[in-house]
């Protein structure tokens, strides 16, 4: 519980310092902090806990930036399942299978993102620009993934709540009495 509300806070921070950054840099040159959030909440956390967190972090993302609200609630959803089902078949604990996942799925909600306003807002064309923005942004956030998956898996062992995890320490510089 307490590594999930860790991870509900990072994610809502992630999306507030993306949104800054936003402010200041071009639309490639701002990783996805969210979208990794989301990815080591997969990694983390019990499939129960994860979609909460998810959701929570989509929704906490929908409120700052102004699409259609549960757009990115929605998409980090599915980015989630999408996470999980792939974690089972492949390795993702090491960091060149981790990154090229998190490439591919920067470039999956950038084009899910196009296609629900698409489908929402009616047709637009896509241009070359938006795509080559779209892969120097995977470009960005995939070696960060890397790094955000083993910290949150060691958040989780720090704030294990399980009893097995509990230390008994023993003082061994009372004195004894005599």
């Amino acid at each position: 519980m307490r590594l999930a509300l860790a991870l509900l806070t990072l994610g809502w921070l992630g999306a507030l310092v993306q949104g800054g950054l936003a402010l200041l840099l071009p639309g490639w040159a701002v990783p996805d902090l969210s979208l990794l959030i989301t990815l080591a909440a997969a990694s983390a956390l019990e499939p129960g806990f994860a979609l909460v967190v998810a959701a929570g972090i989509g929704l906490g993302t929908d409120m700052v930036s102004g699409p259609w609200l549960g757009q990115f609630a929605f998409l980090r959803l599915f980015e989630l399942t999408l996470a999980r089902v792939v974690a089972a078949q492949l390795d993702l604990r090491r960091g060149l299978p981790l990154t090229v996942f998190a490439f591919a799925l920067v470039v999956f909600d950038g084009l899910a993102q196009v296609g629900l306003g698409r489908l929402l807002l009616g047709s637009f064309p896509l241009q070359p620009s938006q795509l080559t923005a779209l892969v120097g942004r995977a470009l960005l956030t995939a070696p960060l993934a890397p790094w955000v998956v083993p910290f949150s898996r060691r958040l989780r062992d720090r704030l294990d709540e399980s009893e097995a995890r509990r230390d008994m320490r023993l003082d061994t510089r009372r004195p004894v009495l005599r």
